[in-house]
């Protein structure tokens, strides 16, 4: 898990590479974690969203959060007004992946009427190493009609993609098949400590490729099972941010690198009322200093 990896032993590298991270952490020190707007992941609030988005708006920015991240359901119109009745912006939008190149043409329609900035997918995928190379050339032309949209292409992971395929994983095909200027990552925090990585790897080696993250903790003692999700029924794995084992004093110091520009808390299963939840990971995350 991320809390037990020794740090210092992430810069073995080379000489220079630990000088620099040596330097940043410097940098660092004493400074917010993100000084920048704090967003949520309306996944979160979903049932409540879904009956009463308006108010339910209202309430995730009576909180403090200036951003979210959406998904397609809702007419533009209606949301787009929503969200600035509750003085809200939504830079990015979570699609389900489209089975044609047709209907891709229309997610990214959809989201050019959102006024999003960043249109992310994810399924989960489980694929050999030939599926996920097609799947990266399939990615590189949905990128070009994303990005001729004004509409940057975003794959969001979970753990499976991490599998390794032969002598890699379907993760790092993506970002290496893939051109980083028509695909770019949004990585969760927590799916990435699941699949047992570790994110500060793959922000060195591919820098600046994840212009979106999900912030999301894990809870101390999880049992995790990486040939499935956890069920529904069982323990929650879930926890608000700064309740859990992950260390994000140290996921922030690095942040940087990652690229990251947008932040979005979110909480699949919540074992309280889902907004007292948020508003526990964004007082932590406010507060949050590197020292």
């Amino acid at each position: 898990m991320l809390t037990r990896r020794d740090f210092m032993g992430k810069l073995i590298g080379g000489v220079a590479a630990g000088t620099a991270a040596a330097n940043t952490d410097l940098w660092a020190a004493g400074r917010l974690a993100w000084p920048g707007p704090i967003g949520l992941e309306l996944y979160t609030v979903r049932f409540m969203f879904a009956k009463h988005p308006a108010t339910t708006l209202k309430e995730v920015a009576a909180i403090g959060y200036k951003e979210v991240e959406i998904g397609p359901g809702p007419k533009p119109s209606t949301l787009n007004q929503d969200l600035r009745n509750a003085g809200l912006t939504a830079p990015s939008g979570y699609f389900n992946v489209p089975k044609t190149t047709d209907g891709w043409k229309a997610s990214v329609e959809r989201a050019h009427r959102y006024g999003l900035k960043y249109i992310v997918v994810g399924d989960a995928a489980r694929l050999s190493e030939e599926g996920w190379k097609r799947r990266a050339a399939l990615f590189n032309q949905w990128g070009k009609i994303s990005r001729d949209a004004g509409i940057q292409f975003c794959y969001h992971a979970h753990f499976p993609e991490f599998e390794r395929v032969d002598h890699t994983s379907g993760y790092d095909i993506l970002l290496t098949e893939c051109d980083p200027h028509l695909l770019k990552m949004e990585m969760d925090i927590f799916w990435t400590v699941y699949a047992g990585k570790d994110p500060l790897t793959y922000w060195r080696r591919y820098p600046g490729r994840f212009p979106l993250l999900h912030i999301k903790d894990m809870r101390k003692g999880v049992k995790i099972n990486r040939h499935e999700f956890p069920k529904p029924n069982g323990p929650n794995p879930f926890v608000s941010v700064g309740d859990g084992i992950i260390n994000w004093k140290r996921i922030f110091a690095h942040v940087h690198e990652a690229g990251a520009k947008y932040i979005y808390v979110e909480q699949d299963r919540c074992n309280r009322p889902p907004l007292v939840a948020a508003k526990s990971s964004y007082e932590y995350l406010r507060h949050l200093r590197l020292d």
